[in-house]
């Protein structure tokens, strides 16, 4: 890992500067990709989580970022994003989409030297004025197999062994008996699994959950979990995808079009639309996908401040749309 120090050209140029952790890495083996973008006094800067997918790399992890006090009282971000290759020889890594733009007033984002802000990236305004595309450095992949190996003879093997008539058919026979005996029993088991389901009186219904019901257990989890703090970081990633699950599980029962298929940003985005405190859960809910899926493992008193958002959301007593 880099320590965060400035980069020698950064200190030269107003444009984002960026490295790569090494010259050369093998086929899957994590690497870091960094880069220095400067921001002007009073900004708002947006940078993607992750790179664009290509079929060559993608991100391991979400982005990295640190801010230090720029030149002229603006801010320098350090990005780091940690990138894995699937590829071979010379490759391209994707341009990162950068925007920086002045700040306007209503906007939110986490407050950084020079009195600006980093803003939510899927919040950002299409802008072609303010973006700016940055092409990091290419990286070389090496071979799976070396040249020696190819001039040594080593080749992929021919089809044959796939679809023509090298197999052990012996083998094949067995196999095919085996897959016929499991099959037959297969179909008898769900057969009588499906005629016993199908009588009445087999097993009570699911009960419905009123909505007040559902409420008051979810309330009764939240306060569970605060009980047990302090929570250390060692936790956070557990916590925060209980406390996250139960209040998902509620909101799943507010409106018939807010299942289980769609994504939690999708479901975040259609209740920020609801209300004041639907916009503070959903930033709150937002937070705890960076615990769950990135690095962030917050301490004992931002863990209990996200327990708190989410059991004052849940006492004021959201009603299902009308």
């Amino acid at each position: 890992m880099w320590a965060l120090q400035p980069l020698s050209l950064a200190a030269q140029s107003s444009e984002p500067v960026t490295v790569l952790s090494a010259d050369s890495v093998e086929m899957a083996e994590v690497f870091e990709l960094r880069m220095e973008v400067p921001v002007p006094t009073g900004s708002t800067v947006y940078f993607p989580a992750t790179v664009p997918v290509t079929g060559y790399v993608e991100s391991f992890t979400p982005v990295d970022w640190q801010a230090r006090r720029g030149p002229d009282g603006g801010a320098t971000i350090e990005l780091r994003y940690a990138l894995m290759p699937f590829g071979m020889g010379n490759i391209a890594i994707p341009p990162i989409d950068v925007i920086t733009m002045p700040r306007e007033d209503g906007v939110d984002g986490q407050d950084i030297p020079g009195g600006s802000i980093v803003g939510v990236w899927e919040e950002r305004q299409p802008t072609l004025r303010y973006t700016r595309s940055v092409t990091p450095p290419t990286i070389w992949v090496e071979p799976v197999y070396s040249s020696d190996d190819v001039v040594a003879g080593m080749s992929p093997r021919g089809p044959d062994d796939v679809v023509g008539f090298s197999w052990s058919w012996p083998s094949m026979g067995l196999i095919l008996l085996f897959s016929t005996v499991i099959g037959g029993a297969v179909v008898t088991t769900t057969r009588e699994w499906l005629a016993v389901r199908g009588e009445p009186g087999a097993g009570p219904l699911p009960r419905h959950i009123p909505l007040d019901e559902a409420r008051t257990q979810a309330l009764t989890e939240i306060d569970r979990l605060m009980a047990a703090g302090p929570h250390p970081a060692e936790r956070a990633h557990e916590l925060y995808e209980e406390s996250s699950g139960i209040v998902r599980g509620y909101i799943e029962r507010l409106d018939s079009e807010w299942g289980p298929e769609l994504t939690s940003t999708e479901l975040m985005d259609r209740l920020k639309g609801r209300s004041p405190a639907g916009a503070v859960l959903a930033a709150e809910m937002h937070n705890a996908e960076a615990v769950k899926f990135g690095r962030l493992r917050p301490h004992a008193e931002p863990t209990a401040a996200h327990l708190t958002v989410l059991r004052s959301w849940l006492a004021d007593k959201p009603e299902s749309r009308s």
